[in-house]
């Protein structure tokens, strides 16, 4: 990788700290500002003494340096600065680290005049680690802000996002300094480092190239993260690499990097071995409507989401104490101004032993029934459980058992049969359970066994719960209104309503422009789906963004509410939804 001293100031991009202070919808190009060293920005920062608690829950340690009572921070963009206590007692060891950043909006917020931001900027969490004489710099996330205007976010609760960043236990030791959020929402940060034997220790974390910003033109000509040569620890049996990157500018036709695609490429020993693109669906982002144009695809992030996170497992490729060479590249720019755009990134390796346990099978994840915010789109629910499951033991897992439902009422049981290998996940779609006398909130419960003659070494991560709420109640005959807005865009629409078992009831997609439709339906008793989907994925409300550059193309709102008989409103959806409006509902 070539070192900022070797690149011609107009050629360098400035490092993540300076950059994030650029707001995407109003792009400057950064090639004219000062190359500023991202290395020289952070040990430039000041970092405050902070008290904040650490409490134990269970087995739990929770480190909360971050809360929404300290000052938001002063300055353009002004991310906190804080110093953490880490545990430092080699003889525990931590089954999950967890980090949990909430955000909410509120008058003291010191980025703008709104409560929550009005742009959308991406910050990054970094941790500073001691490496003899300097400071090197780790990512542990990168995170794109929401649009603020007109921006709820959870109410006084916030909202959650949580990343697991077990990998990361070698390095989240003793004191640390921590660079994290802005001053554009109120941030409490909590670190949730979870007692027991992990899947596999974590013996070392590198980084290949620290994070940065760079052009797509030094990228593509390989002027920048050129090859490096890396010699594995002969104390691990495994190795994996995870790249976090997001494109962003508006540079030609396409306004790359952040509206288009690109595909990049990881070469060990000169061998092509991992390529993918960057490119993330937002058309169902769950937080909505914001003041922007979050509902549009973008290269790894959307507006209010963690930016895209690619890991590679290079064990079968490699082995401990080998030197191997690594190279990172992207596919080449075609002469049209595109290469003008940006990519952030960082790349990182980490090394780990071999599995703790020979079997052991986990359930990850309650995806429905469950309150959580980044379910909320597809919740709440009355049809169907999911579940996400993985197989954290050496050995393939081809069967378990699942035990399921509502706490203090009878449990069902299903059984899962499949070949997951060591770290693979599934998605588990569970028969419904019967709501008919359910109350309006709950806990669900899960809990899974192996069969019988195969120890499950590890216990703990065989039980999960979460809290959900019973979906709407809608009489058994309504009126679906739907009023189309212009421009075309009525052809991209079209409703359903389908039932717990799949068979669709009612379906529409002719519809014209500027037209009011009222569609009677009349449903038997049982859980239902409303769906009205957008193929161009921005919602009926009206193009504002066109206000000024065009006019002509601004459009109406679309509307759709589901009215009772006597015209009350039932339901009443916004129109800035983005790629589709679902509602789960019974008829009791």
């Amino acid at each position: 990788m070539s070192s900022q001293a070797e690149l011609k100031q107009n050629d360098w991009i400035p490092g993540a700290i300076y950059i994030q202070q650029i707001k995407h919808s109003e792009w400057r190009h950064p090639i004219k500002e000062a190359a500023v060293s991202i290395q020289l920005l952070i040990l430039s920062c000041v970092f405050l003494s902070t008290v904040f608690s650490q409490v134990w829950s269970g087995d739990t340690l929770k480190i909360n340096p971050v809360t929404f009572a300290d000052p938001s921070p002063i300055g353009w963009n002004a991310p906190y600065k804080v110093k953490v206590n880490f545990p430092d007692d080699p003889n525990v060891e931590w089954s999950q680290i967890l980090m949990e950043q909430t955000l909410k909006c509120d008058s003291s917020t010191a980025g703008d005049k709104f409560p929550c931001g009005e742009w959308d900027y991406i910050w990054n969490t970094f941790l500073l680690v001691p490496a003899g004489d300097s400071i090197e710099t780790f990512t542990l996330g990168s995170f794109v802000t929401p649009y603020g205007k007109r921006l709820e976010l959870g109410g006084e609760q916030g909202w959650d996002w949580v990343y697991d960043i077990t990998e990361y236990a070698p390095l989240l030791v003793g004191t640390r300094e921590l660079i994290t959020g802005n001053n554009q929402q109120l941030l409490n940060l909590q670190f949730l480092f979870i007692k027991g034997k992990p899947t596999r220790k974590v013996v070392s974390v590198e980084n290949i190239y620290p994070y940065g910003e760079y052009r797509y033109e030094l990228l593509a000509s390989d002027s920048l993260l050129k090859e490096r040569e890396i010699v594995l620890t002969d104390q691990a049996a495994a190795f994996r690499i995870k790249a976090v990157i997001s494109g962003h500018g508006h540079a030609g036709p396409r306004n790359c990097c952040e509206w288009d695609s690109k595909t990049h490429t990881y070469i060990i020993n000169q061998q092509d071995t991992f390529r993918w693109d960057v490119w993330k669906d937002c058309g169902n982002n769950p937080i909505y409507p914001q003041g922007g144009t979050w509902p549009f695809d973008r290269a790894g992030w959307c507006p209010g989401t963690k930016v895209d996170e690619v890991e590679f497992e290079i064990t079968r490729k490699v082995s401990g104490g080998d030197t191997i060479l690594i190279d990172y590249q992207i596919e080449n720019f075609q002469d049209n101004r595109e290469q003008d755009g940006t990519f952030r990134m960082s790349h990182q390796l980490f090394s780990y032993g071999p599995p703790n346990f020979k079997h052991d099978a986990s359930i990850e994840a309650i995806i429905v029934p469950n309150n959580e915010d980044q379910y909320a789109r597809i919740n709440p629910s009355c049809g169907e459980p999911v579940i996400r499951i993985q197989n954290t033991g050496q050995y393939p897992l081809r069967q378990i058992e699942i035990k399921y439902g509502i706490r203090g009422s009878r449990k069902k049981s299903f059984g899962w049969y499949g070949n997951l290998e060591f770290l693979e996940t599934e998605d588990v779609v569970l028969p419904p359970l019967s709501w008919k006398k359910m109350i309006s909130s709950g806990i669900f419960e899960v809990e899974i066994s192996v069969p019988a003659g195969i120890n499950d070494e590890n216990n703990k991560n065989n039980f999960l719960s979460s809290s959900f709420n019973k979906p709407k109640i809608l009489p058994a005959k309504f009126i679906v209104n739907i009023q189309t807005n212009n421009l075309g865009r009525s052809a991209e629409n079209r409703y359903s309503i389908h039932d717990g078992t799949g068979l669709v009831w009612y379906y529409e997609d002719a519809f014209v422009d500027s037209t009011t439709y009222r569609f009677p339906i009349a449903l038997s008793r049982g859980c239902y789906q409303f769906v009205f989907m957008d193929d161009q994925e921005d919602g009926i409300a009206l193009h504002w963004w066109n206000r000024n550059t065009a006019p002509e193309q601004v459009g109406i709102n679309g509307q759709v509410q589901i009215e009772s008989l006597t015209g009350d409103t039932l339901v009443l959806f916004n129109p800035d939804f983005g790629q589709e409006l679902l509602l789960n509902f019974l008829v009791e």
